[in-house]
């Protein structure tokens, strides 16, 4: 989808390889199509953007609370299956 607003100002900012790695890892969970778009999404949340719903976010995090129990089920019910073996 293109943006409506033409970007013209530009900020910088040095990241150490953790920071970075750390991001790079995270940005895809957050619906970001890149560590850039993760950080202006994470920047208009702070400044109240409506563009920046919480929504995407609170999806991901249900679904991922929601992963996190169905791994434990599967494994507790592994666990069970070796012990009747």
């Amino acid at each position: 989808m293109p943006d409506p607003v033409r970007k013209s100002k530009m900020i910088s900012l040095r990241l150490s390889a953790q920071e970075f790695a750390a991001l790079h890892t995270l940005y895809p969970n957050y619906g970001a199509r890149s560590i850039s778009d993760f950080a202006r999404l994470a920047m208009q949340r702070v400044i109240g953007h409506p563009l920046a719903s919480d929504a995407p976010v609170a999806s991901i995090d249900e679904l991922d609370q929601r992963l996190g129990i169905v791994e434990e089920k599967i494994g507790l019910l592994l666990d069970r299956e070796r012990e009747m073996e």
